[in-house]
């Protein structure tokens, strides 16, 4: 058994300790998402899920696939790895800040409107007879920064606001893609909804 950090028998655990003297073992989380994006020239639909791996009740490694919505005959996926910091180990609400990197495609047809000058630019060019742009995809590096807050409804479940901004850049452009909804997220390992007493020594 694991108390303040080593097991009784006097070794290191692999646990970490909460705020409140807790133990806070490595754990594994699951979010769906739906939201809102704007990565065209309006505000469309957004949805998403994550996997995370908690090693640290202030460290988590997550990885996190986003579909956005563009409008007809457009539209971008986002694949991105990184971390959330966890601001604060006390329940129920738990702040976070989040970075990460990874791809974003965006693909546009001759029924896209609003086309971003991000990719105009780099259409021009690829016209087709009829003066109109031709279908084209693009992937770019792109680094997430974010936050939102985890709100613990029971011991395995939170609700998680967040809003991230999707910075996709070019060797010589760079354009920010916003991205914010409501997860619902899953936790393998159970978490108190509120903090536990400090065990005596």
């Amino acid at each position: 058994m694991c108390v303040d950090g080593r097991h009784r028998g006097g070794g290191l655990c692999s646990r970490g300790t909460g705020a409140a003297g807790r133990d806070v073992a490595p754990g594994t989380t699951l979010a769906g998402f739906v939201g809102a994006a704007s990565p065209a020239s309006g505000t469309d639909a957004a949805a998403g899920v994550a996997l995370g791996w908690e090693l640290t009740p202030h460290f988590t490694l997550e990885g996190r696939g986003m579909w956005l919505d563009a409008g007809p005959g457009a539209g971008a996926f986002a694949a991105l790895f990184g971390t959330r910091f966890p601001l604060l180990a006390t329940r129920p609400v738990v702040p976070f800040a989040s970075a990460g990197v990874g791809v974003y495609r965006a693909t546009f047809d001759a029924a896209s409107s609003g086309v971003p000058a991000f990719y105009q630019r780099r259409m021009m060019g690829m016209m087709s007879g009829t003066g109109q742009f031709a279908s084209r995809t693009f992937d770019d590096f792109a680094v997430g920064l974010g936050g939102g807050a985890d709100i613990f409804l029971a011991r395995h479940l939170a609700l998680r606001p967040d809003v991230t901004v999707l910075m996709v850049t070019t060797r010589s452009d760079t354009r920010a893609v916003p991205v914010y909804g409501l997860q619902l997220a899953y936790h393998f390992e159970s978490h108190p909804v509120t903090p536990g007493a400090r065990r005596p020594r």
